[in-house]
């Protein structure tokens, strides 16, 4: 790669004051993206540095609205050893603050507006702003989408970090076709982790991508053409062809991106609620799930019971279809995203939620709020709790009364670990629950924990939940750095 023709994906490289964005720091990363550019042996070393250096919410992510176009042009050249990883590394450049972007994508304009107001005002001023509109929010998006803003301002780089974050999206949108591109040919196709894999799923978060990449996933995978019911091929032409099938990270981006009144994509998907593969249906079903959200089509959310209730479990299953943005497990962005399908989906919700839970870590108070918010309404104001407790054991609740009860005793199975390291106390006692985790599950009526060899006090029924997957295919950025 000659990054001094100004033709190649490294143009302009060192013409950037990399140390002045990145004090320290900064002076690595042209010489790791030159490594990623070349692949090989150390480019994966590259990519984790990079990583150390631009995550978010730290001082170097000042730089990635630099960084970014040289890792996307980085995927897109033909000369590139290892387009994934680059791919790997802009994802989490792009989606910095996953439980804030579900389930309903940002107004890009509002979000314009608000950043450019952050950066022209007193830094104190923004600070207060943003903690009154958290107190104010009114749901559990806006709750976490406020927190994560006023975390950013609240850090010595002020409102400059709301604006990389801004400004990194924008300078990714300038690459939709890049990226829209890398979802065809076999070679960016094949394999875990491929390079389409990646492709699809930054492309799902990017809603200014709708008018590319859904007719392109449509056309490319052949999801718009009749079945002619054609001679069935034998087993080596379809292992030939398989790399052309549509893969789940595709369907994900179908449903993140579509409108719900794009019938063509709503045939497709549902197209594939019968294909046969346990995954890719799932998939289907969930993609029409974010797709329609309150309209979901009651089939797609009956398949994800039936799938989720299989050895494979809804980790298992959301691991294989939905990415792995931060923190955030695939399981934990699928239970916050769901919530945009209402009381459609609540009650798949309420048997995800064990599992979500398990996995959430640090993001359990954002998995703890939108289960008390789908359950007693926003926490600005939230019904009593004591009085839908009470409606629910009498019946007078219109709903399904063991909705409310299942809710509850999830979020009290929560280990203590959970209550005492992350804010899951904070959160309950936003709803008027007690903030102790003994008070807790003494309040909705779960025996205390027992010791070895003691009979437990008898308990209500736990929301039906698949037993834990033997093995699971891992989310998309965990199974490049270190996980599964």
């Amino acid at each position: 790669m000659d990054e001094n023709t100004g033709q190649g994906p490294l143009r302009g490289l060192d013409d950037i004051d990399w140390t002045g964005l990145v004090p320290g720091e900064g002076a690595r990363i042209p010489e790791l993206l030159r490594t990623v550019a070349a692949g090989g042996t150390e480019s994966m070393d590259a990519v984790s540095a990079l990583f150390d250096i631009l995550r978010h919410p730290g001082p170097g992510y000042l730089a990635a609205p630099q960084a970014a176009p040289f890792l996307a042009r980085i995927a897109a050249d033909k000369a590139t050893g290892a387009p994934a990883e680059a791919l790997s590394l802009l994802f989490e450049l792009v989606v910095p603050a996953p439980a804030a972007v579900v389930p309903v994508p940002w107004d890009g304009g509002q979000w314009a507006d608000e950043v450019a107001w952050a950066v022209a005002s007193d830094l104190d001023a923004v600070r207060d702003q943003y903690l009154k509109w958290r107190e104010d929010a009114p749901d559990e998006q806006a709750f976490r989408r406020m927190s994560a803003r006023y975390d950013a301002v609240a850090r010595d780089t002020g409102a400059a970090l709301l604006k990389a974050e801004l400004d990194t999206r924008e300078a990714v949108r300038a690459h939709i076709p890049d990226l829209v591109g890398l979802l065809e040919g076999r070679e960016n196709r094949s394999g875990l982790n491929s390079t389409a894999e990646w492709a699809a799923s930054i492309l799902a978060f990017l809603p200014e991508a709708r008018d590319e990449a859904v007719p392109a996933i449509l056309r490319g995978r052949g999801l718009l053409e009749l079945d002619q019911a054609p001679e069935v091929p034998s087993a080596a032409l379809q292992a030939r062809d398989s790399w052309r099938r549509p893969l789940s990270a595709e369907l994900f981006a179908l449903g993140m991106l579509a409108d719900p009144a794009d019938a063509d994509t709503t045939v497709a998907l549902a197209g594939q609620l019968s294909s046969g593969n346990l995954y890719t249906e799932f998939a289907a079903a969930s993609a029409l799930a974010m797709q329609h959200g309150e309209r979901v089509p009651h089939q797609a959310v009956e398949r994800m019971r039936r799938h989720g209730r299989t050895r494979v479990g809804h980790t298992g299953l959301f691991d294989d279809s939905w990415p792995h943005p931060g923190e955030a497990a695939p399981v934990v962005l699928a239970y916050l995203a769901l919530g945009r399908c209402g009381e459609a989906a609540a009650e798949l919700r309420a048997e995800i939620l064990p599992e979500a839970l398990h996995e959430a870590g640090a993001l359990a108070p954002a998995v703890v709020g939108s289960a008390l918010e789908e359950v007693l309404g926003s926490r600005s104001a939230p019904q009593d709790a004591a009085e839908a407790i009470e409606a629910a054991d009498t019946g007078d609740d219109e709903r399904d009364p063991g909705l409310l009860l299942r809710v509850l005793w999830a979020v009290a199975e929560l280990p203590a670990s959970a209550w005492e390291e992350a804010a899951v106390g904070e959160t309950a006692a936003a709803w008027g629950l007690p903030a102790d985790r003994d008070g807790f599950r003494e309040y909705v009526g779960v025996g205390a924990d027992t010791a070895d060899g003691e009979e437990p006090e008898e308990q209500a029924p736990a929301a039906p939940a698949a037993p834990r997957p033997e093995e699971s295919v891992g989310g998309l950025f965990g199974r490049l750095f270190g996980g599964r």
